[in-house]
């Protein structure tokens, strides 16, 4: 079994089995619900411990992770139609604004792919780094996740590179 990070009121915690219980619950069609958020709480429960007073913290928690993972299974099976979207008219895949993650800094935190909600992080277990997966799935103009960043691993290209492209 995996394990992920999650933020939970603020803090990392490592739960164990996550992406399985997703999995298994994305493969049966099973949507975010608040009623959700309880049966992630008991099965997530069987290989972690989870104090009784921060069920309703850790089950908001799962119920938002299980969310952004129902989103990037989604998009990520949508890709070739993701790639037809225009940025100001123009292609976005012609337009060169996505993260280098500078491999000798990152720690490999994950804290980049808990914030990005567009499914453009990676977490690569056999380096225990984080990889850039999916680059054109960046909104063109956001580097919100670089700050995010503690090492600063994160880089983004200048902002002027989008302006040669809004005088097109």
């Amino acid at each position: 079994m995996k394990s992920k990070l999650v933020s939970i009121e603020g803090k990392l915690i490592g739960i164990i089995g996550m992406d399985e219980v997703f999995t298994e619950l994305f493969e049966a069609g099973k949507k975010a619900d608040k009623d959700l958020g309880r049966y992630l709480l008991d099965r997530l429960r069987e290989h972690n411990y989870i104090p009784s007073a921060k069920e309703q913290s850790y089950a908001q928690a799962f119920l938002l992770e299980y969310e952004k993972f129902c989103n990037s299974k989604t998009s990520s099976g949508q890709k070739s139609a993701k790639k037809l979207k225009n940025w100001q008219g123009i292609p976005r895949e012609e337009i060169p604004w996505f993260p280098t993650i500078m491999e000798e800094l990152c720690d490999g935190c994950k804290a980049c792919i808990i914030f990005c909600s567009f499914g453009v992080y990676e977490y690569v277990e056999e380096t225990n780094k984080v990889k850039v997966a999916n680059p054109f799935n960046c909104e063109v103009g956001c580097s919100t996740c670089a700050l995010k960043c503690k090492p600063k691993a994160i880089v983004f290209p200048s902002l002027e590179i989008l302006e040669s492209f809004r005088k097109r």
